[in-house]
């Protein structure tokens, strides 16, 4: 496939959204934590980069983008399958937290496509 901006190659420029709504009473807690959190992900070979969002107008409050250098890196479907390294640090801290989340969802996505100011037309 090729798009305005170039070839898109399947099976790369992976990214992986988490977003989670946590209780008001252990937000600040909660952001502490998933700041070293995200340092450990990052940690773990093929894991680039991770950005964090807070939504300004509605739910979910927060969003998470990962970026994977493929699809061998990426953690799939139920945290039983992810590798022991992922699940170490995945569980160690979200159970603390767990009892006070409202909202969580954690997907990968596949770049179909980008475009950029100077693609548009004149």
């Amino acid at each position: 496939m090729t798009t305005r901006s170039g070839p898109v190659t399947p099976g790369s420029d992976l990214i992986s959204v988490v977003t989670i709504d946590i209780d008001k009473a252990v937000e600040d807690a909660f952001n502490v934590w998933y700041e070293r959190h995200i340092r450990d992900v990052v940690a773990c070979p093929g894991w680039l980069r991770a950005t964090r969002y807070r939504c300004l107008d509605g739910e979910p409050r927060y969003m998470s983008v990962y970026d994977i250098a493929g699809p061998e890196f990426a953690a799939y479907g139920s945290v039983a399958d992810w590798p022991d390294e992922f699940k170490r640090f995945q569980e160690a801290g979200y159970e603390e937290f767990w009892p006070h989340v409202e909202g969580y969802r954690a997907r990968t996505y596949e770049r179909i496509s980008q475009v950029s100011q100077g693609d548009a037309p004149a």
